[in-house]
This record gives structure tokens, C-alpha cells and sequence, in this order.
């Protein structure tokens, strides 16, 4: 009987998993709060894409990243080169070049939990002129 009841729960916790179906993930965890989030990977998230006018101050906004952050970064990827402010904190700055023409400047966000491990996300800023 015992091994019934087993088969049936673990049945139906199969089929609730995989009848999410779409894009829809489910992790789950059993133990305490600390355990799970360490256990999986922390998720990245850079901020939408920004059009920016020359000289104006911007910021790049990393705090929507998920999991246990222990570390961000963010590095400047292409574009002309900005003095970021805070590189190493979930919101940097910079000031927008002065440009002639519309340039993309990208920026890509790596962030680290407890135990190592990382994800990068990428955004981009157009300054106008």
C-alpha cells in the first residue's frame, strides 16, 4: 500500500511539472532557504535597452538580478569608452559622450552568488546626439 501511495505522489508531482508546458520553468528545492538559494544559479538582468541624449546621465540598473548575489560587475563591451561609476554594485552610472552621430554603447552585467557561481546579461544605451 505503501508503495502505491508512493507511486501515485510522485505521478502526480511528474505530471504538474510537465504540464506547465510554454516557457515556463520550475525549480524546486527541499531543505532550508539558505540551501536553495545558493544551490541554483543566480539569473543576470542588465535593464532594458536606453536611448540617451548626448551628456545626460545614465544609469545602468542591475538590481532585478535573482538568487543569493554575492558580486556584480559590470564592464563596457563596445562603444566609445565612459568612466562607469560603481562598477562593482547592482546600479552604475556614467555620462553619455558627446556625440556627432547616434553611437550604441553595451554593457554586460556578470553577477556571482555564494558559491561561485555566474550569469551575465548585456544591455545597450544609443546616445544621440
Amino acid at each position: 500500500m505503501l508503495r502505491a501511495k508512493r507511486w501515485l505522489l510522485a505521478w502526480f508531482s511528474l505530471t504538474a511539472l510537465l504540464g506547465c508546458g510554454g516557457d515556463v520553468s520550475v525549480a524546486i528545492c527541499f531543505g532550508s532557504t539558505l540551501f536553495c538559494n545558493q544551490a541554483f544559479n543566480p539569473v543576470a538582468q542588465a535593464g532594458p535597452d536606453q536611448t540617451v541624449a548626448s551628456g545626460s546621465l545614465v544609469t545602468l540598473d542591475g538590481s532585478d538580478s535573482e538568487g543569493s548575489i554575492n558580486s556584480y560587475s559590470w564592464v563596457q563591451t563596445s562603444g566609445p569608452t565612459v568612466a562607469l561609476v560603481n562598477a562593482n554594485k547592482a546600479v552604475a552610472t556614467f555620462i553619455a559622450p558627446f556625440v556627432a552621430s547616434a553611437v550604441t554603447l553595451s554593457f554586460l552585467l556578470t553577477v556571482v552568488n555564494e558559491t561561485n557561481l555566474a550569469d551575465t546579461d548585456s544591455t545597450s544605451v544609443i546616445v544621440q546626439p
